[in-house]
């Protein structure tokens, strides 16, 4: 596989994480889009004119587009207030002949003081708030000994429109690609290894200890004697260090800090060690290349198998093709396979 395709694997993949994050949106912001899909979709018509009984006898469904017509009684008007500031009233809307009422709420608050009047009004039947149904319920027993019948579970939003059905649409299928978007950097591997032939450097070309891991790692419970837990966890591209024991086995190190802050503050601080032990006789397979992402990194591939036998990589990861080499050349004078390449001859090793 070429170079520009793996750079580009490794790029997506690398996405994941953010990937994560922008599902978590697009699902909460989903079913507020998809409501009003629906409810465009119900009223595609334009609004429809009904009764004043109708809506208070729940003839007529929440997220409806109507036009309704009857007496508002303005100074019968609850207020809805925001922060100690007027934000709406509510008005009961009343069919005088009928015995019934609506309330409608309304941000204009211009007519909070208006005289009663015949007024037609158009918005979107909405459900009730916890608050405004407990306060109708109060006042149901003076509503019904007024001779009317009213729903607390209902209202009209005045001057609401239902959403266009083609805007809707167009936000839903914007939602579904974008989703659709997140997915596919999980079907891309998280570490875009390619194999890549070892390079000649000058010997004087400076070779640097720092190295980065990716693979999975066993906890260490304790360092001496050497014990491991049950607890693996994979660690990406974090700092390690490297060590070859009197029988060849390879070691992979992570020294672990994780350190809990609130607003700035340092509240806790776990420290945790992570290790890969290879033994010679477990390797598949050791190969030098490139981990292949925003920026190109030299690095080495190891393939083993772990104690369940299972094929694991773990991916060690240098500065600069220098320490790559170095460690390749390690390798191979402690006795293990490494494909790919010839060897260039570097400065002093590091790694004994």
């Amino acid at each position: 596989m070429n170079e520009t395709m793996l750079r580009w694997e490794g790029r997506i993949g690398s996405l994941k994480g953010a990937a994560v994050i922008a599902l978590i949106f697009l699902v909460i912001f989903f079913f507020p889009a998809f409501e009003n899909f629906t409810t465009a979709m119900k009223n595609t018509s334009g609004s429809q004119t009904v009764k004043i009984s109708q809506l208070s006898t729940e003839q007529v469904a929440t997220h409806q587009y109507v036009t309704v017509s009857g007496l508002a009684a303005y100074e019968l008007a609850y207020t809805e207030t925001e922060d100690g500031a007027k934000k709406a009233i509510i008005y009961p809307l009343i069919d005088q002949t009928e015995g019934y009422i609506i309330f409608v709420r309304t941000t204009n608050l211009h007519v909070e003081n208006a005289p009663d009047a015949n007024v037609t009004v158009t918005g979107m039947t909405t459900n009730s708030a916890t608050e405004l149904k407990n306060i109708i319920e109060q006042d149901m027993d003076d509503i019904n000994s007024a001779g009317f019948q009213t729903n607390s579970t209902l209202y009209v939003e005045e001057g609401e429109q239902p959403a266009q059905v083609g805007t809707s649409f167009i936000i839903l299928a914007a939602m579904a690609f974008a989703g659709l978007l997140c997915i596919v950097t999980f079907f891309f591997p998280t570490t875009a290894f390619g194999a890549y032939p070892i390079q000649q450097v000058p010997p004087d070309a400076p070779v640097s200890k720092a190295v980065k891991a990716t693979g999975h790692f066993r906890q260490v419970k304790k360092m001496e004697p050497l014990e491991f837990g049950k607890t693996r966890r994979r660690f990406d591209n974090s700092n390690a260090n490297l060590f070859v024991t009197e029988d060849r086995t390879l070691g992979v190190y992570i020294h672990f800090i994780y350190t809990s802050r609130i607003y700035g503050i340092q509240v806790s601080k776990q420290e945790t060690d992570w290790m890969v032990l290879v033994k010679p006789t477990d390797v598949v397979a050791i190969e030098p290349g490139k981990v292949y992402s925003w920026r190109d990194r030299w690095a080495v591939s190891i393939k083993y198998r772990d104690l369940n036998a299972k094929e694991q990589t773990v991916y060690i990861i240098f500065e600069n093709a220098a320490s790559q080499v170095n460690f390749a050349n390690y390798l191979r004078e402690k006795g293990f396979a490494v494909s790919s390449g010839q060897f260039a001859v570097t400065g002093g090793q590091l790694w004994s």
